[in-house]
């Protein structure tokens, strides 16, 4: 090599190592090399700035002090780039933060082994979770929604229960008032007995007030109305627990949850709102195994698919109202469908239901979301499907299946007629 070439070759070097220089600097992320110890063999700018530590106080070091148990998962790669997510690297005063990699695993050079680029995650954790919360309170809205629409059928449902029970008050007032008199007329007779005077007209007067009064029929009434109050005060708290359960915004917790029980609980909620204008048919497998599920979601989305069916109905009425609502456990999980008379889905429009804001509801009467949340929850929360198909002698039939993940297996349950009804 001439003295010309050899110098031309270390200007090429140095304007290589320079340039390197220069994008280890510019780099946003960090980037480490290490030895194949895992000791750390070099760092650049933004890695010290985050790590809170200089080249010094870096150099040499494990990679397990700023991130630990990484060299274990390095030492378990094969060579070749790796990408390792989910982790948090610790600043030298203790702080962490989320960060994922991007490595390569293979010699470097004489010394390095392994080059990591470490991306700091923060932001889009803390976007992750704003946009959860505003999921969330999207989906609290849409309970709220709904049970807005629900709350005067509800009310409806509450004050017959609390007028009867006000008029058997008023009635066992009137009663122990009359069995009070009865007492006093008793209490007469007794003084007079116990004085020694005639008491033939005080016994008298006990027999005409008792038969005035139907006394014999009238404890067994008191009875019956206490046992009606009661009934009553039953049907209330379980209303009261009903809204509550629906109300509650749930957690982002799965739980074993059982869909038959699911189903009951939207019937009892719409009985009001379907009233005079469908009937509901419940065909539930009694031996459908519990499914791992976020309750409150699913039970909104069935609640809403509920409420379309009724209005569906109430807008064509057909001479045939009914409701039918289907589970089944299948090999690949759990599925439920909601079946209705009504005015059904034109052919042009099956494509489209499921997209957001498209509604076939009159300007102020729906968004046109509650479809696609619906789609979205079954399918991204659950791992599922949400379907329109075709079922005899329906107009429309919505599909829900869950997968049959950890599914867990339920014991017999009979069906409530009672709610069903």
């Amino acid at each position: 090599m001439t003295d010309n070439e050899l110098i031309e070759t270390k200007a090429a070097l140095k304007a290589s190592q320079s340039l390197l220089s220069g994008i280890m600097s510019a780099s946003p992320d960090m980037i480490i090399t290490c030895y194949e110890n895992c000791n750390i063999h070099g760092a650049n700018i933004t890695a010290e700035t985050q790590l809170h530590a200089n080249e010094r106080m870096l150099v040499g070091r494990s990679i397990d002090d700023f991130l630990p148990g990484l060299s274990a998962a390095l030492k378990e790669r094969a060579d070749g780039p790796f990408d390792l997510e989910n982790l948090r690297a610790s600043r030298i005063d203790g702080f962490s933060f989320p960060v994922e990699i991007r490595g390569f695993k293979g010699p470097v050079n004489e010394d390095v082994r392994y080059v990591l680029f470490f991306h700091d995650t923060s932001r889009r954790e803390a976007a992750d979770a704003k946009r959860k919360k505003m999921q969330q309170q999207v989906d609290e809205a849409r309970r709220l929604e709904a049970i807005g629409a629900l709350s005067a059928g509800i009310a409806h449902e509450i004050n017959t229960p609390i007028q009867f029970i006000g008029d058997n008050l008023d009635y066992l007032e009137e009663a122990l008032a009359l069995i009070h008199g009865s007492y006093k007329r008793y209490d007469a007779l007794r003084v007079a007995i116990t004085a020694g005077a005639s008491y033939e007209e005080a016994i008298c007067a006990v027999e005409e007030f008792n038969e005035k009064i139907s006394l014999t029929n009238l404890v067994p009434e008191v009875i019956s109305a206490l046992s009606e109050s009661r009934e009553g005060i039953s049907q209330v708290r379980d209303i009261v627990l009903l809204m509550k359960e629906f109300a509650h915004p749930g957690t982002d917790e799965k739980d074993e949850v059982d869909l038959n029980a699911i189903v009951k609980n939207v019937v009892a909620i719409c009985r009001n709102r379907r009233k005079h204008i469908a009937e509901i048919e419940l065909k539930l497998d009694a031996d459908l195994p519990r499914v791992p599920c976020r309750k409150g979601q699913v039970q909104q989305v069935i609640l809403n698919l509920v409420l379309n069916a009724i209005d569906a109905i109430d807008e064509a009425k057909p001479e045939r109202r009914t409701i039918e609502i289907e589970s089944r456990a299948n090999e690949s999980g759990v599925s439920v469908s909601i079946s209705d008379t009504g005015c059904g889905v034109p052919q042009a429009l099956v494509e489209k239901i499921f997209d957001p804001f498209f509604t076939t509801k009159p300007v102020g009467k729906g968004t046109g979301q509650g479809l696609a949340l619906a789609k979205d929850c079954i399918v991204k929360g659950h791992g599922g499907k949400l379907s329109l198909i075709d079922k005899e002698d329906f107009a429309t039939t919505f599909h829900i299946e869950l997968p049959q993940t950890n599914i867990l297996k339920s014991t017999r349950q009979e069906p409530n007629d009672d709610i069903a009804a």
